[in-house]
């Protein structure tokens, strides 16, 4: 395994982490699936302007976009495809440890297809931009 740090493309982890904030506020607001994940999570009023959890998800966004383009290097998977499928293994990883959770009843099955949903398409568009540009 070959790592450079230096030659990964930190505007591809720029534009990844601007991605990951910009679709999960789409995903998550009442357009798409933000009511109901509210209303299954009993969401308290007021929960949600926490300027704390807007600080977390940036970091969270920016550290996926950079972990995954160094799993692209690392994997040498330098083109399109291959980052996409990086992306669905990572996305899929994922979803099996929320859906661990759901089995041991930490959330519903609803939430479940919800999270998982949001995160597979993120680390796909992920893979998929990172690959594509490394």
């Amino acid at each position: 395994m070959n790592m450079d740090l230096a030659q990964l493309n930190y505007w591809a982890v720029l534009a990844g982490a601007i991605f990951y904030m910009i679709f999960g506020a789409l995903y998550y607001s009442p357009i798409l699936f933000g009511s109901h994940w509210t209303r299954l999570n009993k969401v308290k009023e007021g929960h949600m302007s926490n300027p704390l959890i807007y600080v977390a998800s940036t970091g969270v966004a920016f550290l996926s976009s950079f972990l995954v383009a160094v799993l692209v290097q690392a994997a040498g998977a330098g083109d399109l495809v291959s980052g996409l499928i990086l992306g669905f293994i990572v996305g899929i990883i994922v979803a099996l440890v929320y859906l661990k959770n759901s089995a041991f009843g930490l959330m519903s099955s609803k939430v479940y297809a919800i999270a998982a949903g949001e995160h597979l398409v993120s680390f796909l568009v992920l893979g998929a931009l990172h690959g594509g540009l490394s």
